[in-house]
């Protein structure tokens, strides 16, 4: 059995912070409110709606766009689908071993800053994806062997990646011995099956309502400053691109996991917590799944009604429509709670990458480098870090939440139609704050 690599949640706590922590939060839901405010007064009318805008780079675009650039990337991620894969299958349960940093550290926390910076990039490079694909090329039907109509991909969406991610956040933070190659590679089938097995039936639009880790780069990706206008590569405002593109069926689910599964693996991390679990006879298996699930549950319910002060929800259409508002948020909290780990197991991952099999070897020549340990050897930039990243993200939340209400609302309701939400994302921020930073 391996050692757990880092904490989960990251290396700040109460005591890094260079102010006490009530007034931190109460600073930050003042600067919320203050926000709405603002924006209340010089923010009266949409100003995006069915806007792109941009500026188009046709050279950029011939590159993204060139088969050779395609083929590059899907060439890569399938290489480091069978090259982690060998680790996982032939190698060593050790520490050492690259598959974990590689599924908790890259994959799961990586995928946000390679989104942020590159756009949708992980779709070509998805090695599921371009194994379907490859099996069409075969000779299976294009559109699967089961093809679905239109309407019922739209009633899909993007709800079986909504589970997919809570199963794979179940594993990172409540399945038993997950850091042991005999549980991971029961998920890595699981995983495949799932995607690969319902792409040969369905088509590879499977892939994209059903891959946890695509639906998860795409929906950081929209609030890249990298996205397609009219066709083009265009470098674009990211807030106008968040409240101009499309959400579709079941992103309010995808948030809602995002969100609560961060916010309860902050929560097993406070004292309250550790010491209720220790002192009951209960399973921790059971209190864990029940704090994980009441957790995502708080979070969809809380953000239901604050939507619903806009209006009435529509078989889920508002609350799909503005889960675009809670994208900055889900990016301040992963990179507040999941930043240190990534800096730090991030560099050990690409370090034991080069030896997957534990045999001595050095195929990247990573295996004899050192970890930088950069701003976390000082507490308080970590801290600072942590605090902007939740705080700011909700204010780019507040924002995009405005001009997306300001669509649907009556001209007449356009401030007081938005309390029920301002006050949601107030709660969010400083529930946040308490998890970070609560000992």
């Amino acid at each position: 059995m391996t050692p757990l690599l880092v904490p989960l949640h990251g290396l700040g706590s109460r005591q890094d912070l260079p102010l006490p922590l009530p007034l931190a939060v109460t600073g930050a839901a003042l600067v919320l409110v203050l926000s709405f405010a603002v924006l209340a007064l010089a923010w009266r009318e949409p100003r995006w709606d069915g806007v792109p805008g941009g500026r188009a780079l046709p050279g950029l675009t011939r590159v993204v766009d060139a088969r050779g650039t395609r083929i590059a990337l899907a060439a890569i991620g399938l290489f480091a689908f069978v090259w982690v894969g060998m680790a996982l299958w032939a190698g060593q349960d050790r520490v050492t071993n690259p598959v974990f940093g590689f599924a908790y550290v890259w994959m799961w926390v990586g995928l946000v800053p390679l989104s942020l910076l590159l756009g949708p990039v992980w779709r070509t490079a998805n090695p599921l994806r371009t194994l379907v694909l490859l099996a069409r090329r075969a000779g299976l039907p294009r559109d699967g062997v089961l093809p679905l109509t239109p309407p019922v991909w739209r009633r899909i969406g993007r709800y079986p990646a909504a589970v997919g991610l809570a199963a794979f956040t179940w594993l990172e933070l409540v399945q038993p011995d997950n850091n042991t190659l005999a549980v991971l590679r029961w998920w890595w089938l699981a995983w495949v099956v799932v995607v690969v097995g319902g792409g040969v039936l369905f088509g590879p639009r499977w892939v994209r309502s059903a891959d946890p880790f695509e639906a998860y780069a795409v929906l950081v990706s929209r609030a890249s400053p990298w996205q397609r206008v009219d066709g083009r590569v265009a470098l674009v405002n990211p807030l106008r691109h968040l409240s101009t593109s499309r959400s579709p069926a079941g992103t309010w689910a995808v948030v809602a996991v995002l969100l609560g599964g961060t916010a309860f693996d902050g929560f097993t991390g406070t004292s309250w917590w550790v010491r209720t679990v220790q002192s009951s006879d209960l399973p921790r298996v059971l209190w864990s799944t029940s704090g994980q699930l009441a957790m995502v549950a708080l979070v969809g319910l809380t953000f239901a009604l604050g939507v619903r002060g806009l209006g009435r929800l529509r078989q889920g259409t508002l609350l799909d429509l503005l889960a675009a508002s809670v994208i900055p948020i889900v990016i301040g909290y992963a990179i507040a709670h999941y930043l240190s780990l990534l800096v730090l197991e991030g560099q050990r991952t690409m370090i034991n990458l080069s030896d997957p099999l534990g045999w001595g070897w050095n195929a990247f020549g990573t295996a004899e480098l050192g970890i930088n340990q950069l701003w976390l050897e000082a507490p308080q930039a970590t801290a600072l870090i942590q605090l902007f990243a939740i705080v700011g993200g909700h204010l780019l939340g507040v924002l995009v939440a405005h001009e997306l209400s300001l669509r649907v609302l009556p001209a007449g309701r356009r401030v007081l139609g938005q309390v029920p939400l301002l006050v949601v994302m107030v709660g969010y921020t400083c529930g946040g704050l308490l998890l970070l930073f609560s000992p």
